[in-house]
């Protein structure tokens, strides 16, 4: 949703970047934050980061990484107020980091410690993720919940098995940013026909 996954050739699979230089911004995040920054709300991630856990990085390779995502969103004119990452597993390689905590997603541990620590009120807040657990997570907290998919939703089955249905299905983070800009704003019947307003099965 906020990165491309990155091609790991030597194991023929895609997964989440391990280092900066194979960090990429997907296209319009950054304008996309931008424009939820105007609106006055706060833009935070919120994110499940075992790779520590399993050894696959460190913790200074994941900061180098924040810090090129920021500085990425920055240059196009966006802000991010917070950074919050869950780094265990249950499974994990390094023992102090094998517990089943309440902060990995779908539960929503990060959620509410960023809305304690930030006086957030999650139920006038939005959860957007490309991720079953995003979804379930975000109706754990009581968020708007908006679901970045194709409008074909290869996920629904997963979605409705996890009886985490989100609010909203977009295509991208800056169709979800014109689409709480319009919730925001008031504009429920203009909603109505630029984003598929999930029912559910």
């Amino acid at each position: 949703m906020i990165n491309r996954m990155f091609y790991h050739s030597e194991f023929g699979i895609l997964d989440s970047p391990a280092n900066p230089n194979e960090f990429e911004l997907l296209p319009r995040v950054g304008e996309a934050v931008a424009e939820l920054n105007g609106l006055g709300l706060l833009v935070i991630v919120v994110s499940n980061q075992p790779g520590i856990a399993k050894g696959k990085f460190t913790p200074a390779l994941l900061e180098a990484i924040e810090q090129k995502m920021t500085s990425n969103i920055e240059a196009a004119g966006g802000k991010l107020d917070a950074v919050y990452n869950c780094l265990h597993h249950p499974d994990a390689a390094l023992e102090e980091y094998r517990v089943r905590c309440k902060c990995r997603k779908p539960e929503p541990g990060l959620l509410l410690r960023a809305a304690s620590e930030l006086d957030i009120d999650l139920s006038r807040s939005y959860m957007i993720g490309d991720g079953v657990t995003d979804i379930a997570t975000g109706r754990a907290a009581g968020a708007t919940t908006l679901f970045v998919n194709t409008r074909k939703c290869y996920n629904c089955e997963a979605l409705a098995n996890q009886a985490a249905w989100p609010d909203y299905l977009v295509s991208d983070l800056s169709e979800a940013a014109t689409l709480i800009r319009r919730l925001e704003c008031g504009e429920f019947e203009s909603v109505e026909t630029f984003a598929l307003r999930c029912a559910t099965p």
